[in-house]
């Protein structure tokens, strides 16, 4: 009987569960880790790198990842950092981004040009899909799979197969046991560091409980396990690509670096490497020293924005409200774009040519209305990087620009020529 194909295995494989559950006790156990400021790392033109960090400011932070770039005569890589959640923000900027590279390689261990299609839902239920997903809701962020566009017509496959990902695991003497114990053994040790630290004197810093039941009643539960886990995020990455050596990082590293010198061998001449943090300081030493790379730049994204603010849930009026502008602001921008489409030019329509706007058979193509929920006008407006527009909203506070701002970007269907 001829066995089922195998299911493309995303980068949060069985491994990454292991950690996921063994690092979430740690972190609600755990006292805060040291905010992360300015290092030799966020050079523009020295290395080592740092690839992901949380930084403290004032009741709350951020959580960021870096874009390094590295250049060699004429030719330019770009190291995008990823994490597998995020705020949906972080994900419009890196599609944005990805635009610019003549390819994008990304990090997927399936057959060769498995390309998930944005929002694909896995067959089945994992335990690594209820995990993200489940973080996603809590933490009121975006999953990685339904907000990149894998379709992109210059995204490239640079991860093993899942052959590929067995037969180096057997070569090194590995296996998914091995794998998960060894995890937990780190997380063990951490667990004890943190310990030491805690009872080694009058300075040590000391752990804060918190008691998140009272914390969501309250309105701040959302917010306190952001900061507890983007604080702790860059922890938790190393352990779920592996260590050194491991077919988890070093394996897979090597397999992008393969894909990345075919590319340069096509001709290609602006790289990008869109792979999860804990992967580049073992690729960048290989691109600089190995491969005759130079670094040439270093700027932050950020992930997690993690600014202390009220619950939206428990003002059910406001959250419905709230939805009611994200539906209508969805309508208009895709109306928006269907009169780009019929007029052939610019410039940007305002919401009310939108709502005035007729096709060719004299129906309107947008029965929504040109203002907000708060009486304030939708406005329609290019985006500040690519060629696509949106549509936005200033939120309950009618103040352009804050953070209740709501903005939804104009579809963008799959495999448009970059530049769309």
């Amino acid at each position: 009987m001829r066995r089922p194909p195998r299911q493309p295995i995303f980068t949060g494989m069985i491994p990454r569960a292991a950690a996921v559950l063994a690092a979430l006790t740690t972190l609600l156990a755990a006292a805060p880790a040291q905010a992360m400021g300015a290092a030799p790392g966020d050079v523009p033109d020295k290395t080592p790198s740092d690839f992901v960090r949380f930084v403290e400011e004032g009741a709350g932070g951020r959580l960021e990842t870096a874009i390094t770039r590295y250049r060699k005569g004429d030719v330019e890589v770009a190291f995008f950092a990823a994490v597998h959640i995020a705020d949906a923000a972080c994900y419009a900027a890196l599609n944005d981004r990805f635009t610019t590279c003549d390819a994008v390689l990304y990090e997927l261990v399936a057959a060769p040009d498995a390309r998930p299609a944005k929002g694909q839902r896995e067959r089945g239920v994992s335990l690594v899909s209820l995990l993200q997903r489940g973080m996603k809701t809590s933490l009121e962020l975006a999953f990685q799979l339904d907000e990149i566009d894998y379709q992109a017509a210059n995204f490239v496959h640079a991860d093993m197969t899942p052959q590929e990902f067995e037969q180096s695991m057997s070569e090194r003497g590995e296996s998914m046991l091995s794998m998960m114990f060894d995890m937990m053994q780190q997380t063990a040790r951490q667990q004890r560091a943190q310990a030491e630290e805690r009872d080694g004197g009058d300075d040590a810093p000391a752990a804060k409980a918190f008691d998140l039941v009272a914390a969501f009643r309250s309105g701040e539960g959302r917010h306190l396990m952001r900061m507890t886990f983007g604080r702790q995020l860059e922890q938790v990455e190393g352990m779920m690509a592996g260590g050194k050596g491991s077919t988890l990082l070093e394996g897979r590293n090597e397999k992008c670096l393969e894909v990345l010198q075919r590319e340069l061998q096509a001709g290609k001449k602006r790289l990008g490497v869109y792979y999860g943090a804990a992967h580049f300081p073992h690729m960048e030493r290989r691109l600089v020293e190995d491969l005759g790379f130079a670094k040439a730049g270093h700027e932050w994204l950020v992930a997690w924005d993690c600014k202390k603010r009220p619950d939206p849930k428990l003002d059910r009026e406001l959250i419905q409200r709230r939805q009611v502008a994200k539906a209508q602001l969805a309508d208009l921008i895709a109306a928006a774009k269907d009169i780009r489409l019929m007029r052939g030019a610019e410039p940007v329509p305002s919401a009310a040519d939108v709502v005035a706007w007729r096709d060719d058979g004299g129906m309107l193509i947008y029965a929504g209305p040109a203002q907000d929920p708060w009486g304030q006008d939708y406005v329609i407006r290019k985006r500040p990087q690519g060629t696509r527009w949106e549509a936005a909203s200033a939120g309950q506070d009618k103040a352009m620009g804050t953070d209740d701002d709501l903005v939804v970007i104009e579809p963008r269907a799959g495999g448009l020529p970059t530049g769309r």
